[in-house]
């Protein structure tokens, strides 16, 4: 009884412990629970993905909004957090085969449970089948059981959690960092796994086994450190004069930098075909070269281009990688490690930073982003998996610091 009183008082005020103003929210949690055990309900008592065409969901559409409770409960999961107001990776978010004026972000996630009582509808945009993923943890009772009684749990404890995360975060972020600034960690069900913006990260609990795992806290000091790192990144470097290339640049740094240092947490942790993966050779030979190529191209006469092609290679080149070098089972590839740039060239430079240049060089780097080529290119031996960086991007990487 304790314990769910800790944790209905965190639904509604959430938790901070400490300096560190870790945030907790696990609201969305319960309300995504209610609105699908009334969808359920709707249903018959069990849910099912139906595919329906373009006038079955139109007519599913029509019938389902007029009901009063399921437009309640979803207006309570919507404007439950930031999750759902357009900004965290919503925006591009459709719905296919609906109807001739194609519903976006907030308003194709209402289109979709509005229609699940009686179809899955396709969620373009993210990841792909979100409605059956949905469907398929709802049916699956012990998973969503053990998803209430974890976060129970986590609530109950999180001043013990937090304290204990604050050491290893310390580790990889530089000695001024302000670690005073609120944090705010939004536990969802949804199948997008984990994400961030501004001081807002979201960690989806949909994958069975993730929440009991050590997997579920490398994560939230994965997401915790963008927050923190990201915040002191942008006020020493985000405040410079730059053209609309070297913002282009700037941007492709960012993102380079906070995901490979974030990637030392919990890296052992990750199936073992991915850590394949990541110490694979040619793989990282053919990503070496494009990151190359990329930083090239941003600075280049053609910056426009060169972001186009940092669109493509996160799509479609990176699945076409992952089943070139993926060595598992080609049946169960895990879309959610598939390779890019940003996690496999970063991780590496900066774990061959570790390994050969020990701890104070890795700080002197993370403290020093623009000094990240040449301390590694310092540190360079030929056993390294990744190549010794060109001068002219050590330059180009350094100059636009």
């Amino acid at each position: 009884m304790k314990k769910l009183l800790v944790f209905l008082w965190c639904l509604s005020f959430a938790c901070s412990y400490g300096k560190a103003q870790i945030i907790i929210h696990t609201s969305e949690i319960e309300k995504f629970h209610n609105l699908m055990r009334y969808i359920e309900e709707k249903a018959g008592g069990k849910l099912a993905c139906k595919k329906g065409d373009t006038t079955e969901l139109q007519t599913a559409f029509n019938k389902n909004s007029k009901d009063s409770k399921l437009n309640a409960l979803i207006d309570s999961l919507m404007n439950t957090t930031v999750r759902y107001d357009g900004r965290m990776g919503l925006r591009h978010i459709t719905v296919e085969n609906f109807s001739k004026k194609t519903p976006r972000a907030k308003e194709a996630y209402r289109v979709a449970f509005t229609v699940l009582p009686d179809f899955c509808v396709e969620l373009v945009g993210g990841i792909d089948n979100k409605t059956e993923i949905w469907v398929e943890y709802w049916n699956n009772h012990e998973h969503r059981e053990r998803v209430e009684n974890a976060v129970i749990e986590l609530s109950a404890s999180m001043e013990a959690i937090i304290e204990s995360l604050t050491p290893d975060l310390k580790a990889l972020l530089p000695d001024d960092v302000d670690m005073s600034v609120e944090v705010n960690i939004h536990l969802i069900v949804d199948g997008d796994g984990a994400f961030f913006y501004g001081n807002h990260s979201v960690m989806d609990l949909v994958d069975e086994g993730f929440v009991n795992s050590p997997d579920f806290f490398a994560t939230l000091k994965h997401e915790i450190h963008h927050i923190y790192y990201g915040n002191w990144f942008q006020e020493r470097f985000g405040k410079k004069e730059r053209s609309r290339s070297d913002w282009n640049l700037y941007a492709y740094q960012r993102r380079f930098i906070t995901e490979g240092i974030a990637t030392l947490y919990g890296h052992d942790l990750v199936p073992l075909e991915v850590q394949q993966m990541y110490a694979n050779k040619d793989l990282i030979a053919e990503l070496f070269d494009e990151w190359i190529s990329l930083i090239r191209g941003l600075k280049g006469d053609s910056p426009e281009d060169a972001r186009e092609i940092i669109w493509d290679y996160l799509g479609e080149r990176s699945f076409e990688w992952q089943k070139k070098y993926w060595p598992g089972d080609p049946d169960n590839i895990i879309q959610g490690y598939r390779p890019t740039v940003f996690y496999y060239v970063s991780y590496n430079l900066y774990n061959a930073i570790l390994e050969h240049g020990g701890h104070e060089k890795l700080k002197y780097v993370i403290e020093n982003p623009d000094k990240l080529p040449s301390v590694y290119n310092e540190l360079y031996s030929e056993t390294m998996l990744i190549p010794r960086i060109p001068d002219d991007v050590v330059m180009l990487w350094q100059n636009n610091f």
